[in-house]
């Protein structure tokens, strides 16, 4: 069920590109993709309910913003892949961190804080 849900959200997503006039280009594209990236490496509806979660808390960090003074430059740990990918799009999301390089272990982030 999971690997339909994955597969409908790239075609959703695609179809912003494409128009909905051409739908099956969509899903010959977002199943191509999904074949490709190893299902079981990365799980897109978690990376989806992460970015979901997270966009109210971007917005309000974009209205704290211009108050902010300390710039703070932190280190961060990730076992694999997928986490660092989930790690780097909810910090660079957030308006007041970014992620800014990283090694084989870490990710080095720059952060605005009060």
């Amino acid at each position: 069920m999971a690997h339909i849900i994955n597969i409908m959200i790239g075609f959703l997503f695609l179809s912003t590109f494409f128009g909905l006039e051409n739908y099956h280009i969509s899903i010959i594209i977002s199943i191509f993709i999904y074949i490709i990236i190893n299902p079981g490496k990365f799980n897109f509806l978690k990376v989806f309910y992460k970015l979901v979660i997270n966009i109210p808390k971007s917005l309000y960090e974009t209205l704290i913003l211009p108050i902010l003074k300390k710039e703070v430059i932190e280190s961060e740990k990730y076992t694999d892949d997928f986490q660092m990918l989930i790690k780097i799009l909810t910090i660079t999301l957030t308006p007041k961190t970014i992620v800014f390089d990283h090694d084989n272990n870490f990710l080095y982030i720059h952060k605005l804080d009060r």
